[in-house]
């Protein structure tokens, strides 16, 4: 069955795209207002945290801040650039619509520009709270380095375009309510707005990129990479543990990693990522990644249950914990 002919989201880009068109937000921090919205921070939740002073809590939403900011220049200026240099390069997956690698350059454009505003609000924010961010290297950098060796069959530059179609296709809680949220300062939510706009772009474009590859892989590679994709899934939306600790440790909260693995675990933390993951996962449904009795298998032993739709198996007697150890 032939391909639906590639569909470009950028046709506006010149008036949409926040690099190319809106302002640079530069509002006030306003003193009554925190850096981070509560609901999606839930280490507020965990009974060590909970009863601290306001401004060790607020200190705490500044560092969700940091971590959210920082995550956002990691990934952009890392994988997923490298993912849309691959995509606009003529000798990669050579059958790929000429217009879909016009729109790369678009997309690498667009994620200099949200690694460019997020470093410089987190500058920003340092010197108005005089909090200074948690050393660390993000998780989906680590699981990201550790993908080659779990699967040497594959090239590399082929689980780099998954693992940035994974990132670029989920709906992250941050992105989604973030903006809404008036407890936060302006800045905040403006960033989270200009971002979440262009992603949305983003999303249209990757699911294509998905629905133009995923098929034309031979099939044993189809498997490899299947088995390959919860772990991706869970790389960007399982909670950071040592990142997590790290925040917990500077604002003096005792037993920080048994703290960080527990709301790791937790309820709030488990939820977010089955909302976050439902798109991709939906999208893996209509493109038959769950055909593969194998790679089912796969989702359902990390806790990601396949849609419905597709697939319906009784309901689970324990809940799902993450993240699970790799071998």
């Amino acid at each position: 069955m032939a391909r639906p002919a590639y569909q470009s989201c950028f046709d506006q880009w010149d008036t949409r795209a926040w690099v190319r068109s809106k302002p640079r937000r530069t509002a006030a921090f306003d003193p009554g207002k925190v850096f981070f919205s509560p609901d999606l921070c839930p280490l507020l939740h965990h009974p060590a945290v909970s009863g601290r002073p306001k401004p060790v809590l607020d200190r705490i939403l500044v560092h969700y801040l940091y971590l959210y900011l920082e995550f956002t220049v990691r990934l952009e200026t890392g994988p997923v650039n490298d993912a849309c240099l691959l995509l606009r390069d003529a000798a990669f997956l050579p059958w790929l619509p000429s217009g879909m690698r016009d729109d790369a350059l678009r997309i690498y454009t667009d994620e200099a520009g949200h690694a460019e505003m997020s470093h410089t609000l987190t500058a920003e924010v340092r010197a108005a709270t005089r909090v200074d961010p948690v050393p660390h290297e993000p998780r989906f950098l680590r699981e990201l380095a550790a993908l080659p060796g779990a699967e040497p069959a594959v090239d590399a530059s082929l689980l780099t375009l998954f693992f940035v179609t994974v990132s670029e296709t989920l709906i992250t809680a941050s992105l989604n309510r973030l903006p809404r949220d008036g407890r936060v300062q302006a800045r905040v939510r403006e960033l989270a707005a200009d971002h979440a706009a262009d992603e949305g772009r983003h999303h249209a474009y990757f699911r294509q990129v998905f629905g133009h590859v995923w098929p034309r892989l031979p099939a044993a590679q189809r498997r490899r990479i299947g088995l390959l994709l919860p772990r991706m899934l869970l790389a960007f939306l399982t909670p950071d543990e040592p990142a997590l600790a790290a925040v917990l440790a500077d604002c003096g909260v005792a037993r920080p990693d048994e703290v960080a693995g527990e709301v790791a675990a937790g309820p709030q933390a488990v939820a977010a990522v089955l909302e976050g993951a439902r798109p991709t996962m939906r999208m893996f449904a209509l493109e038959g990644v769950f055909d593969d009795p194998a790679v089912a298998d796969a989702f359902a032993a990390d806790d990601l249950p396949v849609p419905a739709s597709v697939s319906s198996p009784g309901p689970r007697s324990d809940p799902p914990t993450w993240p699970r150890p790799r071998s």
